[in-house]
């Protein structure tokens, strides 16, 4: 049941990545043709309906995971394309947040774009659920993995308004809407990944007796929680460091993106590269 969900969430979030890629052709077309009010209508009515079809998928997600869980009666937390389910989930729900208070032109395609590619990636790993190990069996599975993957997804999201910061680098107004929200994106996902962290290392006093222990996941989620926590503080007081107001951006942009590298690190890297407690997770 649950193949079929996912299914059909990646076909329909395949679509809104055609329609909102088809939206900002015309957009662009019609802008250099200088019809922008005839075309108006149309254009809203295309970025509604990618909206809506962003939505469907994220439904689709949401019907994934609950029949995966229904089906093998626990969490689907325990391997990497299980938390790839949530970690597209976190992502749409943090575009819709954002879409409420940000009505910039072609968040949408990255939002289809980046749902997409998050599916795809999961169908690299090995598919299929396994029993819970014990470690795993925790009232804290859920709200610590929840947690990290929604902080990924806002990551993920920061990385990819800031790839769309540095297409339009020209459109100074749009830098403005980019740059902040970015910004923002990385202090929710930092916030997150500090509850993460929390709720991690509770769990680990629980399954194995210690808060902390330097284990390869827990140093690297450390390491990137301090990458972006000095990062947002720098962000605060980057004048009195000597940098110029007007390079922020640019730094924030280059931030986001080679910021992520650590998270993706954490997320992959650890568990395929590096003997781990957290191995588990890629069964």
């Amino acid at each position: 049941m649950h193949e079929q969900l996912w299914t059909m969430s990646f076909v329909i979030f395949l679509a809104a990545v055609l329609l909102n890629a088809l939206q900002a052709v015309l957009a662009l077309v019609m802008r250099k043709a200088d019809r922008g009010a005839d075309s108006a209508g149309w254009l809203r009515w295309m970025r509604g309906a990618g909206n809506v079809l962003i939505a469907l998928g994220m439904v689709g997600l949401t019907a994934t995971i609950i029949a995966e869980w229904r089906a093998i009666g626990y969490p689907p937390f325990s391997n990497v394309p299980e938390s790839m389910l949530w970690m597209a989930w976190g992502f749409c729900a943090v575009y819709f947040v954002s879409r409420i208070f940000v009505g910039f032109t072609g968040m949408e395609l990255g939002a289809s774009l980046g749902a997409v590619g998050i599916l795809a990636v999961s169908t690299l790993f090995a598919q299929g659920a396994h029993p819970l190990m014990p470690a795993l069996q925790s009232k804290w599975l859920v709200f610590h993995v929840f947690t990290c993957m929604v902080s990924y997804g806002a990551f993920f999201a920061a990385f990819c308004t800031a790839i769309l910061w540095l297409a339009i680098w020209r459109q100074r107004e749009s830098q403005k809407v980019l740059d902040v929200l970015a910004y923002q994106l990385m202090a929710f996902g930092f916030l997150a990944l500090t509850v993460g962290i929390i709720s991690g290392s509770v769990w680990a006093k629980q399954a194995w007796g210690r808060y902390w222990g330097w284990d390869p996941k827990e140093t690297w989620s450390l390491i990137t929680w301090f990458v972006y926590g000095i990062y947002l503080h720098f962000r605060m007081a980057g004048s009195q460091f000597g940098v110029k107001r007007e390079n922020l951006p640019r730094l924030n942009a280059i931030f986001a993106i080679a910021g992520f590298v650590f998270v993706a690190f954490t997320y992959f890297g650890v568990s395929y590269l590096l003997v781990s407690l957290h191995s588990y997770a890629t069964n």
